[in-house]
């Protein structure tokens, strides 16, 4: 077998990276992540209670769902990577919650949009650098898209891990700027993916 014909057989090679493999990954670099978050940033003082409302439920749990649909994706290999509409109906139907929440009067601003911008892409480091360090066991067919998902699984974990600081509870602030910082982590990724993981 020649050169190209190694590399040829490497860019086929469909195999999934398994669920396992990626949990294994992110663990440690999320529990980096909250130990950053408590360390730094801090545990929001009402958040037990706060958390057991409807407003700060789905600040919570969206951008776990996100991050759980992405894991899905990877962990299907190349041919789950194709599915990145899943990605565009969930902002589509986020766009409409957030409309909805601008003509009830939400607050879009809130006081802190500086620093959900900035922390979410901050704590989604320890989870993405072994996140693509574990897809580098192998040549990726489309690795831009790749990145892309595995960027948009770091930032939802990191949304989900900076909810428990974060006391802004409009959802016209939420899911305009966590959805802005999400989608920054997979712009990230895919210009880290077209670099790292092609051939």
């Amino acid at each position: 077998m020649d050169t190209d014909e190694l590399i040829a057989a490497l860019a086929a090679d469909d195999t999934p990276a398994t669920p396992p493999h990626l949990v294994r990954r992110m663990l440690a670099g999320a529990v980096v992540s909250a130990v950053l978050m408590a360390a730094f940033w801090g545990i929001r003082p009402d958040w037990i209670a706060a958390v057991q409302t409807a407003p700060v439920l789905v600040k919570q749990t969206l951008p776990a769902v996100i991050g759980l649909f992405a894991i899905f994706m990877l962990a299907k290999g190349p041919e789950g990577r194709r599915s990145l509409w899943v990605f565009g109906a969930i902002a589509a139907a986020a766009a409409l919650a957030w409309g909805a929440a601008m003509l009830a009067g939400g607050d879009m601003m809130g006081t802190s949009v500086s620093a959900c911008l900035a922390s979410i892409p901050a704590l989604a480091i320890p989870m993405g650098v072994p996140l693509f360090l574990g897809l580098r066991h192998r040549i990726e067919p489309r690795p831009a898209r790749t990145g892309t998902i595995a960027g948009i699984l770091a930032g939802a974990a990191s949304a989900t891990i900076y909810a428990i600081h974060c006391d802004e509870d409009s959802a016209a602030f939420f899911l305009l700027w966590y959805g802005v910082a999400i989608a920054a982590c997979g712009l990230a990724g895919r210009l880290a993916g077209g670099r790292w993981l092609g051939v």
